[in-house]
């Protein structure tokens, strides 16, 4: 038996081992990788910050350079800029939304009485007009009511519910500035990180996988490019047409509302539904009518914006055909969820792409 055999087989032993073990212990295994999954978030959301706001800095800096000779200097301005304006948009929405939900949380509660007694005068009228669904209406009823009755039972568990949520928030905002600092140390040092990834790839991966290697990462990057270059500019149309549309039919928070809905729209598809329901809460407070004539106009625009603009905006920025946007959402959704919907699209175009060449 020669060596090349013989290293061969015991690859395919190895390979075999391992493979065995992780089915034999595949719970540890899950535990194992979800762990590490959890300690990795705050670097894992870093990178993804990172690159986002390398995008526009890469045109910026690519601008800078033909008025500025010194390419450190065009470079940092650019990141810099960039970042600003990043960090700009997510300040600017809080800013928009925070008062005004809480302004609205608390004509909720003062106008609570009047809304639900609107409401059962509204449900009393129909019946009236349509005897036909009083049968269905009862029978909402008494699962409404259960429900309210569950709720109450369960009302000792509010608190440390609530203790919980504030814990979350906490640690959300703790994990979101440590992936910020993280980021700022990849923005600022990418040049040298990529030339270190690339000496180790070179140094440690043969010649002919390490270039099958390298046009992969070049596809992938030019795709997810595009695809979020398209996705915000898909997020900012559909905003834009919400803002006018609120202001045409003078629904109020208008301007909130838009603003929402353009912020959660960077979410493929089913984003703009988020964004409607914080929209349904900040107009229920003074109008039930109004908030259900709000959900109706938001179902029309995003059909609309979903089978007209999506595909054109996004599928044409990464070459992607409709029917394979959809799909890759619905599929990524499926699998690993909102995750899977923010990057089901740019991984489909990403296979597209390989695939036709």
């Amino acid at each position: 038996m020669d060596k090349h055999t013989y290293r061969k087989i015991l690859q395919l032993l190895i390979i075999g081992a391992v493979f065995a073990l992780l089915v034999v212990y595949f719970p540890v295994a899950l535990q194992v990788v979800s762990k590490l999954m959890q300690l990795l978030t705050p670097l894992l959301l870093g990178v993804v910050i990172a690159y986002l706001v390398d995008i526009p800095a890469k045109k910026l800096e690519t601008r800078f350079l033909k008025r500025i000779k010194k390419p450190m200097v065009g470079r940092v301005l650019a990141t810099l800029i960039s970042l600003f304006l990043f960090l700009l948009i997510i300040t600017g929405v809080l800013v928009l939304l925070l008062p005004q939900l809480g302004v609205a949380i608390k004509q909720f509660g003062t106008n609570l009485p009047v809304l639900y007694q609107e409401s059962v005068q509204s449900l009393q009228q129909l019946m009236n007009r349509r005897p036909e669904l009083a049968q269905g209406f009862a029978f909402l009823e008494t699962y409404v009511t259960a429900a309210i009755e569950q709720v109450k039972a369960s009302s000792p568990k509010i608190a440390d519910y609530t203790i919980s949520l504030l814990g979350g928030a906490v640690s959300g905002v703790a994990t979101s500035l440590i992936a910020l600092i993280f980021s700022l140390y990849l923005l600022f040092g990418k040049h040298r990180l990529v030339g270190q990834l690339s000496y180790l790839s070179d140094r440690f991966i043969p010649e002919q996988y390490n270039r099958k290697l390298m046009a992969v990462l070049s596809v992938a990057n030019t795709t997810f490019s595009k695809f979020f270059t398209g996705q915000f500019s898909e997020a900012v149309i559909l905003g834009t047409l919400c803002t006018l549309g609120m202001l045409l039919f003078r629904f109020p928070y208008a301007l909130t509302v838009g603003s929402v809905v353009g912020m959660t729209a960077l979410i493929p598809l089913v984003g703009a539904y988020l964004g409607g329901a914080i929209g349904f809460v900040l107009i229920f407070g003074q109008s039930l009518r109004l908030a259900l004539f709000f959900l109706l106009f938001l179902v029309i625009l995003q059909q609309l914006e979903g089978n007209i603009i999506y595909p054109r905006v996004v599928g044409g920025s990464v070459g992607l055909p409709g029917v394979w946007v959809f799909a890759s959402v619905l599929l990524g959704a499926g699998l690993f969820g909102i995750p899977g919907v923010l990057f089901g699209v740019p991984l489909a175009a990403t296979v597209y792409q390989l695939l036709k060449q």
